[in-house]
């Protein structure tokens, strides 16, 4: 499709006696879009090779297609190839008549309207064609391997269409003869791996010292990295200290924590006392709901056991949090298979639930179901012996 498109518009180009607007409308027949920039090159290389083109009208809607997909002109990837064919500087009928056509540019309806034919007829001499044309000449590197055989001056349509074809198979568009780059060895010194180091004897060298450097800048900085650091490793006590200092000293702690719902558990586990601390903060924010969400997600663990009772002696939560963390507990516990580690977790829970009623920071008789069953399952165990003791004396005390 893309070889059948390429040499049709290789047929487009002869029809000179077709307006330059039909030929526009044509070519978008022809080749879509993603091929315009394929048919510049070759119509490029049909430019630089005279011999490939029949006289000076299929040069003028050679030119023009390159214009046409080129829209708007200024950003034409095709102007230096218009460019360096109209500024030849010779007096070709060739040449002549492409500079009087780019010195028609913006195209006018009645230029579109003439066929290439009609304005090779009413050529004029311009004496500057690229005036007002929108590029700057750069430097060329390289010479074409497509060369005319000054000894074959046969135009045989087989051998022109063979040359068509190789030139929009895209092997000949972009290659080019390029002198070799020759990168000269430095010399060496003292030993054959030692290189000469070049030191300017012009040049006078002083020092400006930034007398801020490890003052007021490192605080916020060393700060950010404690933090962070907390929610990977547990803190030395002194770190610890400091950013407990700088969490209480900020006016600001609140929106410049960089912390979020979930890094928390990660802090809890490396350093419980730490996000007790962040929590408490957290606390006057809009987002605490999120943050006690993300506890009730943990795992099952003692930092998290830790935490959850400090927060609860300290803050005033809402009793759906604290019934949801303790069902959550609940489940945890019948979920591990492990016997050693299901008893060492039910111990810990039921530790955290005796605290939890002795000191009244939960409503026992919302969940009073689900604890006595826990208690039940795990009867072996002291401490879930002891909590169901605790539950029937209040329950005792409550019908007395």
């Amino acid at each position: 499709m893309e070889k059948a498109s390429l040499c049709a518009v290789a047929e487009l180009i002869k029809r000179t006696q077709d307006t330059l607007e039909s030929i526009g409308k044509q070519f978008d027949v022809l080749c879509p879009k993603c091929l315009h920039f394929k048919m510049g090159q070759c119509m490029s290389s049909l430019l630089q090779q005279e011999f490939l083109l029949d006289g000076e009208a299929e040069v003028i809607n050679c030119l023009f297609l390159l214009c046409y997909i080129g829209q708007p002109q200024e950003l034409n990837p095709f102007n230096r190839t218009i460019f360096n064919y109209v500024n030849r500087h010779n007096t070709d009928q060739r040449v002549l008549s492409a500079a009087y056509f780019i010195s028609l540019l913006p195209f006018s309806s009645h230029t579109l309207s003439s066929t290439a034919t009609q304005i090779v007829q009413n050529c004029k001499v311009v004496n500057q064609p690229l005036k007002n044309f929108p590029y700057t000449p750069k430097a060329d590197s390289g010479l074409s391997i497509i060369l005319d055989d000054p000894e074959n001056d046969s135009r045989e349509e087989s051998h022109y269409k063979e040359v068509l074809s190789q030139l929009f198979d895209g092997e000949l568009t972009e290659s080019v003869f390029v002198p070799p780059f020759s990168r000269l060895p430095p010399p060496l010194a003292i030993s054959e791996e030692e290189l000469i180091w070049m030191w300017p004897n012009d040049l006078d060298y002083s020092f400006h010292w930034d007398a801020s450097i490890s003052q007021a800048e490192g605080k916020q900085d060393d700060f950010k990295k404690l933090f962070s650091l907390a929610q990977k490793q547990a803190l030395m006590p002194p770190q610890l200290e400091k950013v407990k200092r700088e969490l209480q000293s900020r006016e600001d702690a609140l929106q410049r924590l960089p912390i979020s719902p979930s890094s928390l558990p990660r802090l809890v586990e490396n350093n419980p006392a730490l996000a007790v601390e962040v929590l408490l903060i957290l606390a006057q924010g809009q987002q605490f709901g999120e943050y006690l969400t993300s506890l009730i997600n943990m795992e099952l663990s003692l930092p998290a056991l830790e935490v959850v009772n400090k927060i609860t002696a300290s803050l005033e939560l809402p009793p759906q949090f604290i019934q949801y963390y303790i069902r959550n507990c609940i489940s945890s516990c019948s979920d591990i298979t492990d016997k050693n580690t299901q008893h060492r977790f039910v111990r810990l829970v039921c530790v955290f639930l005796t605290s939890l009623i002795r000191n009244r920071l939960v409503n026992v008789q919302d969940i009073l179901i689900e604890i006595q069953a826990f208690c039940i399952e795990h009867s072996r165990i002291r401490e879930a012996t002891g909590l169901f003791r605790l539950l029937k004396s209040l329950d005792n005390k409550e019908a007395s």
